[in-house]
């Protein structure tokens, strides 16, 4: 029996998710959150699995902050594909923690990937690191699980990272006013995904960069008080035809975030990514540029995640990658309703899409009136002591039209990426 795009549910597919220590709670977290969402369909089959040993969860703060990640992986991707099968791999070690011990689990994980699941499966990463934190035998182990992977038919997709082009050295101090990049989302063999600020029947508006008030008393104090000024939103009234929707570069100045974006200092531009090397080369880039393709991170529009008894508010691109393996894995279910083969290795197909509906390209866009309205690149804001809002030191990469080093190519557009990807396959 086939089906029609506008039906699947990521029925008979595989979604894993790898992260460190899981949560405690996970299942019945999901159950929750599917309660809440989808009541009157049956419950996707989950197992939190331990193939490495149960982690320590003893160090609150870390399981805490691991937890609700997890919630939010598994959550979202079920979000997007409410019919997939979804297990959560977890590594008893932590990146923040131990580095090598991590990394080595995460190695270990996915072999295990390899070893345990079928073809088609999709994987989401919701974590990563710069390139030179890792050992090049890190890197050498890893590269090799990867690319066995997707020779397997396995397709993986990680988030390019919350801070720009300017990431955080988990393991020394370095220079941190040098571009970089995450990795493994700059692996070849990965769908690095990064990050938009996806504005649906509202827009914002700000009038002013200061998102908190100052305290009443003129101490110099901040309130956790949000500025109406600044968390200015214009409601778009329902129904409005058509819905005005907005979709930017995610690039957040109250809260010092931004979509991950830039060139490799590991890996040679892929063949497949010829398409696109000028463009690199217009960024003094000489290596594989990131992200391929995006989706909404923004924490003003985030995400609800049920987790520790309430609900949350998440983004960052943390979110967008599970979404992201969640909306393959309704197209895996449709190229299989077809006689199709799966996915696998889906960079080279992304790269030799032409359609221009396929892909909701992210433009420059400024809104309201003040700087912090700037979306127009992935160079993150910083505050001054003064209060004054400034970019900061490391430079950014700009939003252009077409394909960009900060959100790839865009945001999928449903059956028009479908249709347009069925087409490259077919020709492939």
């Amino acid at each position: 029996m086939s089906c029609t795009p506008w039906d699947i549910k990521g029925a008979k597919t595989q979604i894993v998710v790898i992260a460190s220590y899981g949560s405690q709670s996970a299942e019945e977290d999901l159950n929750l959150f599917h309660d809440a969402f989808f009541p009157n369909q049956a419950m996707p089959e989950f197992e939190q699995r331990f193939p490495l040993g149960l982690p320590d969860y003893s160090n609150v703060d870390s399981t805490y902050d691991w937890g609700k990640e997890s919630s939010l992986d598994i959550q979202w991707a079920h979000a997007i594909a409410p019919h997939a099968s979804i297990d959560l791999l977890v590594s008893p070690s932590d990146a923040n923690d131990n580095f090598s011990d991590a990394i080595a689990d995460f190695t270990s994980l996915l072999q295990h990937t390899i070893d345990y699941y079928s073809p088609g499966t999709i994987v989401s990463l919701s974590w990563g690191a710069r390139e030179s934190d890792y050992t090049a035998d890190e890197i050498t182990e890893m590269e090799a699980k990867f690319k066995a992977g997707v020779e397997k038919g396995i397709t993986f997709f990680a988030s390019s990272g919350d801070e720009g082009s300017n990431n955080a050295s988990l393991t020394a101090f370095e220079d941190n006013h040098t571009p970089n990049v995450l990795y493994p989302a700059s692996s070849p063999y990965v769908i690095a995904v990064g990050g938009t600020q996806l504005q649906y029947a509202w827009n914002w508006y700000p009038t002013s960069n200061d998102p908190y008030l100052a305290s009443a008393d003129n101490s110099g104090a901040v309130d956790a008080v949000a500025n109406p000024d600044y968390f200015n939103f214009i409601d778009v009234p329902f129904p409005q035809i058509p819905l005005q929707q907005i979709e930017t570069v995610w690039n957040e100045a109250w809260s010092g975030d931004a979509t991950g974006g830039g060139n490799s200092d590991l890996f040679d531009i892929p063949d497949w990514q010829a398409p696109v090397a000028d463009i690199i080369y217009t960024q003094s880039g000489r290596g594989r540029g990131i992200p391929d393709i995006a989706w909404n991170a923004s924490v003003s529009s985030g995400v609800p995640v049920y987790y520790d008894g309430t609900w949350h508010v998440e983004g960052g691109t943390s979110a967008s990658a599970p979404q992201v393996a969640g909306f393959f894995a309704l197209i895996n279910q449709y190229l299989a309703e077809q006689g199709m083969d799966y996915i696998g290795h889906l960079n080279p197909y992304l790269y030799q899409i032409e359609d221009d509906t396929a892909f909701n390209d992210i433009v420059p866009t400024t809104l309201g009136t003040v700087l912090a309205g700037e979306q127009v690149s992935n160079q993150v804001f910083e505050y001054l002591n003064d209060g004054t809002l400034i970019y900061s030191d490391v430079t950014g990469y700009p939003t252009t039209e077409g394909w960009d080093m900060t959100t790839g190519f865009g945001s999928p557009r449903g059956k028009h990426f479908l249709n347009a990807l069925v087409k490259v396959m077919s020709e492939n």
